[in-house]
């Protein structure tokens, strides 16, 4: 299941952000290691429209973070997408909480195209979304720069079916 992030998330969500390539690699440039709170506070602050969400077990338990961003260009896309606990990536769960992401987005905005951008490389991420039938688009995204090195950028888009 998923829900709305509250604060009360936020001593987990800095735990799972053990190095600042991680955190760029999910987040893009915008956010800064080490994670504080203010960041995230500020970012909902400043971006109501995009929604940060966690996916939790059936024990209510948070496992991944991701954000359903709309009312700009490329959306409804889906952003900020991590599994928390390294030992929990490669099981399957960061499928089952985009599907749920991607229901959410359906549900909400009646959305027949949702896209998401991944960091070229990131090959257990695309993975995933080539999984859940994204595919790439031959948009071109401008690169994210990480201690001045250009990372290529890749959109993906999933038709949806309403």
């Amino acid at each position: 299941m998923i829900r709305k992030y509250q604060a009360e998330d936020f001593q987990l969500l800095k735990s799972w952000v053990s190095d600042p390539f991680l955190l760029f690699q999910f987040a893009g440039p915008a956010w800064k290691f080490p994670l504080i709170e203010d960041q995230i506070r500020q970012h909902q602050l400043l971006y109501p429209f995009k929604q940060l969400y966690m996916g939790c077990d059936d024990n209510g338990d948070a496992y991944a973070m991701g954000e359903i961003i709309t009312n700009e260009p490329h959306s409804p896309r889906l952003g900020r997408l991590l599994v928390g606990e390294r030992a929990l990536r490669g099981k399957g769960l960061g499928t089952k909480f985009i599907s749920e992401l991607i229901d959410e987005c359906k549900r909400l905005h009646q959305a027949e195209i949702i896209c998401l951008f991944v960091m070229e490389g990131n090959d257990a991420a695309i993975h995933c979304y080539l999984k859940l039938g994204f595919r790439f688009s031959e948009e071109e995204i401008p690169d994210m720069i990480y201690e001045g090195v250009p990372r290529k950028i890749l959109k993906m888009i999933l038709e949806t079916r309403l």
